[in-house]
């Protein structure tokens, strides 16, 4: 019995990453919808495999290491992809021209799998360091793949939001801030809640609340809750940032 116990957070941690093999398959094909749903998929069970692991107190190093290597494929090569597709369709007309031009632009559409490189040095600094109990330190690589797939699937469904993504270099600038953002020192806050009190968890409970309020002021003006989401994700980040400049001075 106890190792059927044990095995449930492996096994969550798996689908997790059956789930974004898949959408690196989708992502590469140009379903660009159904590898979102398929990133979202992973992140639910990227949750529940340590929610599951805390409260059957079935931790393990196999776990931990399982965790990183499921996390690497889900939120680092598959949001990589998506970009390498949209990038590769905006420049689908320079890629067919000459062989001697049409080369190097084909080179740029591996570009964004910086994200990819970026998102293992998260996740191997995020296993030795310590100070990352209770918050993060950089970008999150399920948060990072969220974005980047909510952006992306905005842009191909041509929402104002994303706009800006239809210009090839938009991508290129859209990588290299996302893959900073992974491994910058910008202290992140954690949704870790140790008990309900108000006077311990004040941050927590204030990002809630304006994630609602976010997902309310959505639905009122129809922008859809795609667009709730990347601007609930951009709130996070930039919410962390002015945190960060209070807790210097």
């Amino acid at each position: 019995m106890k190792r059927i116990v044990r095995a449930v957070p492996n096994t969550i941690t798996a689908l997790n990453l059956f789930t974004g093999c898949i959408a690196i398959v989708f992502a590469l094909r140009g379903w660009t919808d159904f590898a979102v749903y398929c990133i979202f998929a992973a992140a639910v069970f990227d949750f529940c495999d340590g929610l599951s692991a805390r409260l059957l107190k079935a931790y393990s190093n196999l776990g931990k290491q399982l965790d990183s290597l499921a996390d690497m494929v889900s939120f680092g090569i598959a949001p990589a992809a998506l970009l390498h597709n949209k990038l590769n369709m905006l420049l689908s007309d320079k890629i067919t021209g000459g062989f001697d031009s049409g080369l190097v632009w084909e080179l740029w559409t591996f570009f964004p799998f910086i994200m990819a490189v970026f998102s293992a040095l998260r996740l191997a600094k995020f296993n030795i360091d310590t100070r990352q109990n209770n918050s993060f330190i950089g970008l999150p690589t399920p948060a990072n793949a969220l974005l980047t797939g909510v952006l992306v699937s905005l842009s191909v469904h041509g929402h104002w939001l994303a706009a800006w993504m239809e210009q090839w270099y938009s991508i290129i600038i859209l990588s290299i801030t996302l893959s900073a953002l992974l491994v910058c020192n910008l202290p992140m806050f954690a949704l870790k809640f140790k008990n309900l009190r108000w006077s311990e968890n004040k941050i927590p409970f204030v990002f809630i609340l304006l994630c609602l309020l976010i997902v309310c002021c959505a639905l009122i003006f129809r922008q859809g809750i795609l667009f709730a989401i990347a601007v609930i994700f951009f709130t996070y980040i930039f919410l962390s940032f002015i945190l960060s400049l209070f807790r210097k001075k």
